[in-house]
């Protein structure tokens, strides 16, 4: 979101005719209910339901990201960094540690994986949006630095589809669409969703679920016809094996609307 754009909300919210930015956090965040006023207007308002769609997101990309081995880039990065931003000498990055150094080094303790848990995000710990948001920067620049290592070794993860499922339209539905889950040589998988289904108000919330739909996983919300959302490495798609698109109203409510547009069972080519 733009600043202007932020400007607009929070003035709009005095004026009564948005939701302002700091609710749509906490609504984003599952950290409050939406109102009836507010309920009535992401029913009716596009900019607002847009950017509360767009929230959720960037919370569940933020709460499924699983713990990751950190690259260390060449040295030249850092002073090819040091000398485009004409830093002076008392800040030259340190050389890079030897192999004795590292070995000296304490080990960090293991962190378990995500695990996924019915009721979407509303169970996960309360944290300020400015937390996020930091975070959000942090991630910003190290994909660009990950970016830049992978440049300079010439290093491209080639990503292999392993399983695939076609989307089938429920009840009171007409819709198709197709789901793949994509892999790179270290282990990352991708769940890539395309549907072709009626525009309507609605939000579009992307669910693995369990075969006999006793439990779920929400992977995020479908932004156009076709997403692609990270997995996290606790998800077994063979006790998750169903992917779902639902239809969810903007009502602050993680859990699931109980009206799935399509379904449809992955199945392993190998």
């Amino acid at each position: 979101m733009t600043p202007t754009e932020a400007a607009h909300l929070e003035v709009a919210h005095i004026d009564g005719a948005h939701i302002g930015a700091d609710d749509l956090h906490l609504l984003a965040l599952a950290e409050q209910g939406a109102s009836a006023r507010e309920c009535t207007h992401l029913d009716s308002c596009a900019a607002c339901t847009e950017e509360y769609r767009a929230l959720r997101n960037v919370v569940y990309l933020g709460r499924a990201a699983g713990p990751e081995r950190l690259l260390t880039p060449p040295g030249g990065v850092w002073a090819g960094i040091h000398a485009a931003l004409g830093l002076s000498e008392a800040v030259r990055p340190a050389p890079p540690p030897t192999e004795t150094d590292a070995a000296t080094r304490p080990q960090a303790s293991a962190i378990d994986g995500l695990e996924p848990v019915a009721g979407g995000l509303s169970s996960r710990p309360r944290r300020r949006w400015v937390s996020i948001a930091a975070a959000a920067g942090v991630v910003g620049l190290l994909g660009g630095i990950a970016i830049g290592v992978a440049t300079t070794t010439g290093g491209v993860p080639r990503e292999q589809i392993v399983a695939e499922a076609a989307l089938d339209a429920l009840p009171g539905w007409t819709a198709s669409g197709s789901a793949r889950v994509e892999q790179t040589p270290d282990g990352r998988r991708v769940v890539v969703v395309d549907l072709d289904a009626p525009a309507d108000t609605s939000l579009r919330e992307v669910w693995l679920l369990k075969a006999d739909a006793s439990g779920l996983v929400s992977i995020g919300f479908l932004d156009g016809s076709t997403g692609r959302f990270a997995l996290p490495a606790s998800v077994d798609l063979a006790q998750y094996p169903l992917v779902d698109v639902s239809a969810e109203p903007a009502d602050g409510d993680p859990a699931h609307s109980g009206d799935s547009i399509v379904r449809g069972e992955l199945h392993s080519d190998t």
